[in-house]
C-alpha cells in the first residue's frame, strides 16, 4: 500500500531528495540520510517489504554492481599511488610552469574528465588541491571547479554510457550528437571561467620551471590516464559476444595496468604500498555509492501495479496540461536531478520525451528536442543531490553539498540558457 497515495509523483520525487537533503544537514551522516531518503521512496511507491528487500538484493548483489564498487576502491588506490610517488605533484608542477592558477585549476579536472570513471572526480581532486598548497580558497570552490570541468565532455563524448545510450534511443551517429553536445560544451566551459575560476587569481607564476620537451614530460606523467583511456578504447573493438557488457569492467583493467606502469617507473616499497591499500575512506565511499545505486534502482523499478515509475510520473505531468516543450525540458531535469546518472536520465526520460513528437520528427525538430532534453537533462544531473562526483568531492575537499550546490547554480543556468537558444537555432540551419 502507497504512502500517501493523493500526493502527485513530482512531490514524491522531489518530497525523498529533500528528504535526504534535511536529514544530512541534521544527521551530518550523508549514508544514513541517503537510506532514509530511498526507504520513504520505496513507501510512496508502495513497494511491499518483500518487494523492497528484492530491489536492494538485486542491485547490490550482482558482478556489475562489484565492478562498481571495485573501480572506486581502484580510484582511490591509484590516486594514492600516484601522489605516494610523487607524479601528481610533478604534473601539477608541470602544468604550473606553463599556465596561470587559473589555468591549472581548469586544466587538471579537464584532463582527467576523459576518464569515463564513476566517482572520477575523486581522482582529479588531489590534482586540483595541489594546486593551492597555501589553502588559500575555500574548498567549496575547489570541488565545484573541480566537478564542473571534468563533465565537460560529457555532452557529447561517445565514450560515456549516457551519450552512447541517447544515440541509440534518439537514432543519431556520433557526428551527429556532436553537432548537438559540443556547443553545450562551449557553453559549459564559459560558464565555468566567468563565474567559477574568475575567482582564481589569473596571474601567471613566475618562470623558471620553463622546459623545453613540456609536451613530451606532460604526456610521460598523464600515461596511466592514457593507459586508461586506452583499455576502455580498444574493449569497444572486441566482437560484443566475446566481451562481457559492463562498462566498468574495461576500466578496471585500464587502472590495473596504469598502477604496474606506475609502480615499473616509480617503484614503490611494501610499507607504502600498505598505507594505499588500508585507506578508510574507502568503505565509507562504498557505502555511500550503494545507497545511491539503490536510490536509483527504485527510481528505475515497476511500481506494485507493473508500471513503471517514470511512465506514471510523466503520464501525470501530461494530465496537467503542460505544453509538449515544457515536458521536453522537465522530464530529463527531474530524472537527472532524481537519479544524477548520465545513463540514468537518458535512459528513464529520452524513450518517453522523444515520443512526444511523434514517430517520423524531421531532422531540425530532432535536434531541436535534443538539445532541449540534453541540456536540462546534464543540469539536473550536475545539480542532483546523489550524484556520485559531486558526493566524493565534496568528500575529499571537506565541504558540505549546500556550498558546491550554490556555486554551481549560476553555471547551470547559463548552459539552460544555452540549450533554449539552441533549440530556437536549429530549425534555421537544418
Amino acid at each position: 500500500m502507497q504512502l500517501l497515495p493523493e500526493l502527485p509523483w513530482i512531490v514524491k520525487l522531489l518530497g525523498s531528495l529533500g528528504i535526504i537533503l534535511l536529514a544530512n544537514r541534521l544527521l551530518k551522516r550523508l549514508a544514513l540520510s541517503m537510506a532514509i531518503g530511498t526507504l520513504i521512496l520505496a513507501l510512496f511507491a508502495g513497494h511491499s517489504a518483500d518487494g523492497i528487500i528484492n530491489i536492494t538484493c538485486h542491485r547490490l548483489f550482482n558482478l556489475k554492481h562489484l565492478n562498481f564498487i571495485l573501480v572506486i576502491a581502484q580510484i582511490c588506490w591509484l590516486s594514492q599511488q600516484m601522489a605516494a610517488t610523487g607524479l601528481m605533484t610533478d604534473l601539477v608542477n608541470l602544468i604550473q610552469s606553463r599556465l596561470s592558477p587559473r589555468g591549472s585549476f581548469s586544466v587538471l579536472p579537464l584532463v582527467m574528465g576523459l576518464l569515463p570513471m564513476p566517482g572520477g572526480a575523486l581522482f582529479s581532486a588531489p590534482l586540483v588541491d595541489n594546486c593551492d598548497p597555501e589553502k588559500k580558497f575555500k574548498p567549496e570552490l575547489k570541488s565545484a571547479i573541480n566537478f564542473w570541468f571534468r563533465h565537460i565532455w560529457e555532452f557529447w563524448s561517445p565514450m560515456f554510457p549516457g551519450p552512447l545510450l541517447a544515440m541509440e534511443i534518439v537514432g543519431l551517429s556520433s557526428l551527429e550528437y556532436f553537432i548537438v553536445g559540443f556547443p553545450m560544451s562551449l557553453f559549459a566551459v564559459g560558464a565555468g571561467y566567468y563565474f567559477l575560476l574568475r575567482e582564481i587569481p589569473a596571474s601567471r607564476r613566475t618562470p623558471g620551471s620553463q622546459e623545453p620537451a613540456f609536451f613530451k614530460r606532460f604526456f610521460s606523467l598523464t600515461t596511466p590516464i592514457t593507459i586508461v583511456v586506452g583499455a576502455y578504447i580498444l574493449y569497444q573493438f572486441i566482437p560484443a559476444g566475446l566481451r562481457w557488457e559492463n562498462n566498468y569492467f574495461p576500466i578496471s583493467l585500464g587502472i590495473i595496468g596504469a598502477s604496474f606502469w606506475v609502480q615499473h617507473m616509480r617503484p614503490l616499497p611494501a610499507v607504502q604500498w600498505h598505507q594505499v591499500f588500508s585507506q578508510k575512506k574507502i568503505l565509507t565511499l562504498a557505502l555511500q555509492m550503494s545507497i545511491i545505486r539503490v536510490y536509483g534502482a527504485f527510481i528505475e523499478a515497476n511500481l506494485p501495479d507493473g508500471t513503471p515509475l517514470v511512465a506514471k510520473f510523466s503520464t501525470e505531468l501530461a494530465s496537467y496540461g503542460i505544453p509538449v516543450v515544457f515536458m521536453v525540458m522537465l522530464i530529463p531535469f527531474l530524472c537527472g536531478l532524481a537519479t544524477g546518472l548520465g545513463v540514468g536520465y537518458v535512459g528513464a526520460s529520452f524513450p518517453i520525451v522523444f515520443r512526444l513528437i511523434g514517430l517520423n520528427p524531421s531532422f531540425s525538430v530532432l535536434l531541436s528536442t535534443l538539445v532541449l532534453a540534453q541540456g536540462f537533462g546534464m543540469i539536473g544531473m550536475l545539480l542532483s543531490p546523489v550524484h556520485v562526483c559531486l558526493l566524493v568531492s565534496n568528500e575529499y575537499f571537506g565541504t558540505k553539498l549546500g556550498p558546491t550546490l550554490a556555486k554551481l547554480v549560476k553555471p547551470a543556468m547559463v548552459v539552460i540558457g544555452g540549450a533554449i537558444l539552441f533549440h530556437f537555432v536549429y530549425p534555421l540551419l537544418f
